[in-house]
């Protein structure tokens, strides 16, 4: 009898445990890794509601195995009632049929003994199995696949506060200082204690930590907010989409812009303006930050207890650096989906269609970028754009191993 594939996930957020769901029960065997505990990017928002309802973050099979009935449709939950009521109950079940290593970090991958510019196009790198490179309490050690869906997503690498993506003078130095993507609970309370914040982002993380710290006021003492933008929109830092098909996404740009343009003593807009350099003051307590107007070039020092960048994320280009992957030059991911999203520009994430599996294929035979981590520094990803790539590649595997 044919030995089934072997399949290695990486990633243990939504799409990668949808992939392992699908894999398994398609008959193939899988090996799940995740270099934290299970779903540890969504754990990062945990206390922020999704715009999405829960039947776009989740699919019929995956409601059926989690005991999803009965639910009410429509609701917008939050990340902790994600993880508890869905990705931990379906986590379970794939712990149940399949090896899951978790705390469990994928270093590198090759393919077999060959080297990146080895056998270009060639049958002999396509039948060479993938070597992943593994580092866990046990130390390091490989592990083999047939095929390998990368599913890492790219919360864990966040864009430097600098102008032009690059870290501005002083911000590696004062990185400890700097809280970057959307602060937990912890670091709002934090906050929460300081006379003032810079918040540096024109996305939907900064008018979320935004509203979060002046909605929600009930002390007096509560820091000055300051948030800065390098866009702006006649409506204020958000552009407002009409008849938004995700209600909770427009009333958070509404409050946000209202915020922002009103004459609240305690928040201050600082709209089309960039980060130029940042350093301790005298005392060390607190940050100068000096910021640059991209309309006038004129620059100001501003003096802030802390600073947030919720200046969005990029992936990780070291693990696959041994393979033949065509990325794209201005997303980094995979050249021919990135071409798709391109011609999609301008389109809301809710109406911008998958394509075909050619989309999600690239030189390297048997190796897919899905999830967040294929739309690369695209922001526009959603939960149900990945579940439709994983049918789409469970089906193209299969007909891969027909042909073969």
């Amino acid at each position: 009898m044919k030995k089934s594939p072997t399949i290695a996930v990486i990633g243990t957020g939504p799409v990668g445990l949808e992939a392992a769901r699908q894999a398994i029960e398609t008959g193939y065997q899988v090996k799940l890794f995740e270099k934290g505990e299970i779903a540890s990017a969504v754990r990062k928002w945990q206390h922020v509601r999704l715009f999405s309802p829960r039947e776009m973050n989740t699919t019929p099979e995956g409601r059926t195995i989690t005991s999803d009935a009965g639910r009410e449709a429509g609701y917008c939950e939050t990340g902790a009632e994600f993880i508890e009521s869905y990705l931990l109950p379906l986590s379970q079940w794939i712990s149940a049929r399949t090896q899951v290593f978790t705390q469990t970090t994928v270093k590198k991958i090759s393919r077999g003994d060959l080297l990146k510019g080895d056998a270009i196009g060639s049958r002999n790198r396509h039948e060479q199995p993938f070597r992943l490179l593994i580092e866990n309490a046990a130390g390091e050690q490989i592990e083999l696949a047939d095929f390998v869906l990368d599913c890492t997503g790219v919360t864990d690498q966040p864009n430097w506060l600098g102008t032009g993506g690059i870290p501005c003078p002083g911000e590696r130095t004062v990185r400890e200082k700097i809280i970057y993507g959307l602060p937990d609970r912890e670091q709002i309370a934090e906050i929460q204690k300081c006379a003032s914040v810079l918040i540096v982002g024109a996305g939907y993380s900064a008018a979320t930590l935004v509203n979060e710290l002046l909605q929600h006021r009930e002390i007096e003492t509560q820091p000055k907010v300051l948030w800065l933008t390098r866009n702006s929109y006649p409506s204020g830092p958000l552009r407002v989409l009409q008849d938004d098909p995700l209600p909770g996404r427009m009333q958070l740009s509404v409050i946000a812009n209202q915020l922002a343009l009103s004459s609240r003593k305690d928040l201050h807009w600082i709209s089309n303006s960039v980060v130029e350099r940042i350093s301790t003051t005298g005392t060390g307590d607190g940050l100068e930050v000096t910021v640059r107007s991209l309309k006038t070039s004129f620059s100001k020092t501003i003096e802030v207890e802390r600073v947030v960048a919720c200046t969005g994320y990029h992936p990780d280009l070291s693990l696959t650096s041994e393979l033949q992957i065509h990325e794209c030059y201005a997303t980094s991911g995979p050249m021919k989906l990135a071409a798709s999203l391109m011609g999609q520009a301008g389109l809301d994430c809710t109406k911008i269609t998958v394509g075909d599996v050619e989309t999600l294929s690239n030189p390297e035979t048997a190796y897919y970028l899905l999830g967040a981590r294929s739309y690369g520094r695209n922001s526009q990803f959603l939960m149900q754009t990945g579940y439709q790539q994983v049918l789409l590649v469970l089906e193209q595997i299969k007909q891969l191993l027909d042909v073969g």
